[in-house]
This record gives C-alpha cells, sequence and structure tokens, in this order.
C-alpha cells in the first residue's frame, strides 16, 4: 500500500548546508511560524551542522548533526515539521478544534 522509505534508493543526494543557508532558512521558519522564535535555538542551534537531503520527487529533508529529522518540503513549498519535531513542540502548527 505505502513504499516504504530506504535511504539509498530514495535518497538522491546530501550537502552540507553553508551558514547563510542556514540562516535563511532560520529567518524562513520563523516567518512560518511565529510561535517559535523562543525555542528556534534549541531546534535549530547556531553552531550545529546541518545537512540537507534531496530525495526523489523534489523532497527536501533538514537534519541536524545528530542525524535527527527536523524540516521537510515538497518543491519550493513551505517547510513542514516531521512529526517527531511536532511531538516535541506541539504548538508549531496552528491548534484546530472540530466541533461535533
Amino acid at each position: 500500500m505505502f513504499k516504504k522509505f530506504d535511504e539509498k534508493e530514495s535518497i538522491s543526494c546530501s550537502q552540507q548546508l553553508k551558514s547563510s543557508v542556514q540562516k535563511g532558512i532560520r529567518n524562513k521558519l520563523l516567518e512560518q511560524f511565529p510561535g517559535i522564535e523562543e525555542y528556534i535555538d534549541s531546534i535549530l542551534p547556531k553552531k550545529d551542522n546541518f545537512r540537507m537531503l534531496k530525495c526523489h520527487d523534489h523532497i527536501e529533508i533538514i537534519v541536524n548533526g545528530g542525524g535527527e529529522l527536523l524540516f521537510f518540503r515538497q518543491r519550493d513549498g513551505p517547510w513542514m515539521p516531521t512529526l517527531r519535531l511536532l511531538h516535541k513542540y506541539p504548538f508549531l502548527l496552528p491548534h484546530e478544534q472540530v466541533d461535533k
């Protein structure tokens, strides 16, 4: 039903991000998620080396130095937090409530 993610088959390249690119991504994340300002240094520390994994189907994933997947996006769309990051910081996305 679902295709399993395999690193060797799914990742086309991995590159370490320059500090200027990291700063640009941090600024985009601060624009997109205004409530993240207090926690941005714990999520994306300035001194950490980040990598960007480029996968097939134009998907990009930001990975920190410890190998933890943080954010992803498809093509030039908005950055979205991974589920693991969303469980750590549940207030990243706007709160939605459905009435019965």
